[in-house]
């Protein structure tokens, strides 16, 4: 899917995911990303990895988390290990850039077809103010990613009954979880 190197950018929450290592690369053990994050307000929404632990390594900065009912503020040279299935968000704490080791065990092509399109729609201007995607475009990625990542607002449940219908709705009005054009634009895939 991505190949190793490749550089996606959002501009609309200042951040810069570099592509260390994939599922295919890794045989499947390691998703690993180099997040640079300019200072802001941006905070990655509250969400969980249904069967991957995370890991977030800081190369540089500050990076602030929430794990569980666990928050702080974690600098260079420091780990921040989230298990399966626990909520967490994330957000540069700093007042200059952040820099993290981004990773998934194991690694999933999913992660990799979210990040894809998620970077896309914020190359495109096509996400909210606060970073978040438009309700049904996120239930068209969301329910075809849910393996990689689900968002714990609203619940689980409702998401489980709510989301599938969105989703066939945004998918009528022409809305995808991958785009050919997001694809192209990634180095060294087209």
């Amino acid at each position: 899917m991505l190949p190793i190197g490749t550089e996606l950018e959002s501009p609309q929450t200042g951040e810069r995911l570099i592509i260390r290592s994939t599922a295919r690369s890794s045989g499947g053990k390691l998703f690993q990303a180099e997040l640079i994050a300019q200072p802001g307000s941006y905070v990655v929404r509250s969400h969980l990895h249904p069967s991957q632990e995370e890991r977030f390594v800081v190369l540089e900065g500050e990076y602030g988390y929430r794990v569980g009912a666990r928050s702080g503020v974690a600098h260079t040279g420091e780990t921040v290990v989230c298990p399966v299935g626990v909520a967490h968000s994330q957000w540069n704490a700093g007042s200059g850039v952040m820099r993290i080791y981004y990773e998934h065990r194991p690694a999933l092509e999913s992660a990799e077809l979210f990040f894809e399109t998620y970077f896309g729609l914020s190359r495109d201007r096509k996400l909210l103010p606060s970073g978040d995607m438009r309700i049904l475009q996120a239930a068209v990625l969301l329910t075809q990613v849910s393996d990689f990542v689900r968002i714990t607002s609203p619940p689980l449940w409702v998401q489980d009954v709510v989301f599938p219908a969105l989703a066939r709705i945004g998918r009528m009005r022409g809305l995808r979880a991958r785009y050919p054009a997001y694809a192209a634009s990634v180095p060294g895939s087209g």
